[in-house]
């Protein structure tokens, strides 16, 4: 008679156990990585790699000097610039003379997944509609002003 009361008991415990909703956390975001924030040990193997770029530029800068201050002072007198055949219509000034500035990084949007034509700012993670533009094309950030000049390129 036990067996009678305790196995539809059991039944009936089982059956209302697995009818219980379940609980799922929500789907973490996809991650981006250039949202993602670097840890301290990163930060601090950036900050060295930086500061041995930095070292490496000023050695390759410095045998420019002494070699200029050797040539000043075995050669008598640098008044005169040297004659370079390939500067004779550019006015004299040659590339050397400028400083080297690297381009501009423009950033990427990233498209809206499942809406052509939509990408996020990389600015300001809002939503913009680029339909019709062609891939790779510089824009302007419509929800900045003008004098701020926020651009970037269409995936």
């Amino acid at each position: 008679m036990n067996l009678r009361l305790i196995l539809p008991a059991a039944a009936a415990v089982f059956l209302a156990a697995s009818c219980t909703p379940y609980v799922e956390p929500p789907p973490e975001s996809p991650s981006d990585p250039s949202q993602r924030k670097p840890s301290a040990e990163e930060q601090e193997k950036i900050r060295q790699q930086r500061e041995e770029m930095k070292k490496k530029d000023e050695a390759n800068q410095t045998p420019d000097k002494e070699r200029k201050s050797e040539s000043e002072t075995a050669g008598g007198t640098t008044s005169e610039p040297p004659k370079n055949d390939n500067t004779a219509g550019t006015g004299g000034s040659t590339g050397a003379d400028r400083p080297v500035t690297p381009p501009k990084e423009i950033p990427v949007a990233r498209p809206v997944p499942g809406k052509p034509g939509m990408v996020f700012s990389p600015f300001n993670n809002k939503v913009i509609d680029v339909k019709g533009i062609p891939s790779g094309r510089l824009v302007a950030d419509p929800t900045y002003p003008a004098s701020e000049k926020k651009h970037f390129r269409v995936p």
